[in-house]
């Protein structure tokens, strides 16, 4: 005999979590019960960040990239995903190196068609680098005669 199984999905989003063995209706011949929060379609295939979601009488397959990392893009913000669907408008999923990379060198990373690039390897950001050299050494130099302003040496 043939094992008829459901699919149950939770309360949070009606996201599919298992399969599970039907049990026989005792006062019904050939039909199963079938508990809440369960269907007898089975979902489809998905692939890596994505999740079935049970809508009305269908599944759906959605996005599902939570745990992993996001940016804001314009405060350079970073955060773990909680949802469930596409990135939101703003942000740009991340790895966490890539999150810790553009706090600690934010001039390393430029909003490009809505995204954050690295520029690292471009004539621009070498030129950021020789400004800031510059601007670090100017700041070493006026240290530098402030202190021997007080002293009175020069």
């Amino acid at each position: 005999m043939e094992t008829k199984f459901y699919y149950s999905y939770n309360d949070e989003f009606n996201a599919f979590i298992g399969s599970f063995p039907a049990i026989k209706n005792p006062r019904r011949e050939n039909e199963y019960l079938l508990p809440y929060k369960a269907t007898f379609i089975e979902p489809p295939e998905i692939s890596e960040n994505e999740i079935t979601v049970w809508e009305d009488d269908h599944w759906n397959i959605v996005s599902d990239f939570r745990g992993k990392t996001q940016i804001n893009i314009e405060s350079r913000e970073v955060s773990k995903i909680d949802y469930i669907g596409s990135i939101k408008q703003g942000f740009q999923l991340v790895t966490d190196e890539t999150a810790q990379d553009i706090q600690r060198n934010p001039d390393k990373y430029k909003i490009i068609d809505n995204q954050l690039v690295n520029i690292s390897d471009t004539e621009e950001y070498r030129e950021i680098l020789q400004a800031k050299e510059v601007q670090r050494r100017i700041s070493e130099i006026k240290a530098e005669l402030s202190d021997l302003d007080t002293k009175r040496i020069r």
